[in-house]
């Protein structure tokens, strides 16, 4: 990442916090690369090789005769690439060595395919996309406040979950198939190299039960059972932030920030909206300034045995019986 302008006083990250934020508990690298990278790549790369020949879009634009709106929907990823286009902006930008073109062409031709699109009856665009940048990444920085991540709830808490967001006439089929992409999902983890998976949690996901009636409580201690299971992985860093603390930035939205195993590809910042709902940020200072509230919030959490403690307590205490139900929130990834 690259060196911050002030934004708010003690939330810059400085080069140092923000190279030891990258470095964090990566470790383990990502064997999978997504066609949702691949079209990052390829954008990124096109409006670098722009930049190094000193054009415009505009330029660009005129010089293929495509207009600018054309480069601009290219370079932001809003649309795909022909190999025929994509050959003549290489032309352009002085990429002629066969190899070369070759290699630009394999990269388009990788991005076209869409893994998660099949899923586009039950979930927005924007998520899809996420899904594809989750599954790439080599580390995971989460916090929530809420309602557990969707990387490691069980099955009926998931199914809880995903009911309680549904609207009332909502087919079975449409929170089956939501539920099929969490257990897709979680397949990363099981991977022979999973990324590193850190989460900041509020208090109040660990002792929020989920459903209704007699089931509500029995699936919240399965649940907390599992958390703890999944926290003993080596790759999984799971911590609490108590009542105690009082108010904190984690208490606001939830927010997710991804990490790659090829440096040059910069990490992700997505903002959870609602249900599902998603806004993507890459720009640096917006980075650097949540990536530094996720080093403040890891100063007030506990620490993972303490944390794990604390689930298992949790868990222990809680009594079989109705539970009233919970009022609706924000459904968190």
């Amino acid at each position: 990442m690259q060196h911050t302008q002030q934004i708010n006083s003690g939330s810059c990250l400085m080069p140092h916090d923000m190279a030891t934020f990258r470095k964090g508990r990566i470790g383990r690298m990502a064997q999978h690369i997504d066609p949702t990278i691949q079209r990052r790549r390829l954008r990124v790369r096109l409006r670098q090789l722009r930049d190094r020949k000193g054009m415009t879009q505009k330029d660009t634009g005129q010089a293929l005769e495509w207009g600018t709106a054309k480069i601009i929907r290219i370079e932001a990823g809003q649309v795909g690439i022909s190999d025929t286009d994509l050959r003549a902006l290489l032309e352009l930008y002085g990429v002629l060595e066969a190899d070369q073109v070759a290699g630009y062409v394999e990269m388009a031709r990788r991005s076209r395919k869409q893994h998660w699109h099949i899923y586009r009856d039950v979930m927005n665009q924007d998520f899809l996309i996420y899904l594809g940048f989750e599954s790439s990444a080599s580390a995971l920085r989460q916090s929530a406040s809420l309602i557990l991540p969707g990387l490691l709830q069980t099955e009926e808490y998931a199914r809880a979950v995903i009911h309680a967001f549904s609207p009332p006439d909502a087919a079975p089929h449409h929170i089956d198939r939501k539920l099929e992409i969490r257990t897709q999902r979680q397949e990363i983890l099981d991977r022979a190299t999973p990324p590193s998976l850190s989460i900041l949690l509020d208090e109040a996901v660990i002792r929020r039960a989920v459903g209704t009636g007699d089931d509500s409580t029995k699936i919240m201690k399965r649940q907390l059972a599992h958390l703890n299971d999944i926290g003993g992985r080596p790759n999984v860093h799971l911590r609490v932030i108590r009542f105690s603390q009082g108010a904190h930035m984690g208490l606001m939205k939830p927010f997710t920030i991804l990490t790659f195993p090829d440096e040059d590809d910069d990490d992700l910042l997505f903002l959870q909206n609602g249900p599902n709902s998603l806004s993507t940020r890459d720009d640096v200072n917006t980075i650097a300034l949540y990536a530094r509230q996720f080093l403040d919030l890891e100063k007030i959490a506990l620490s993972e045995p303490a944390t794990a403690r604390l689930i298992d307590e949790v868990r222990v205490q809680m009594q079989d019986g109705p539970r009233p139900r919970q009022s609706r929130t924000v459904s968190e990834l």
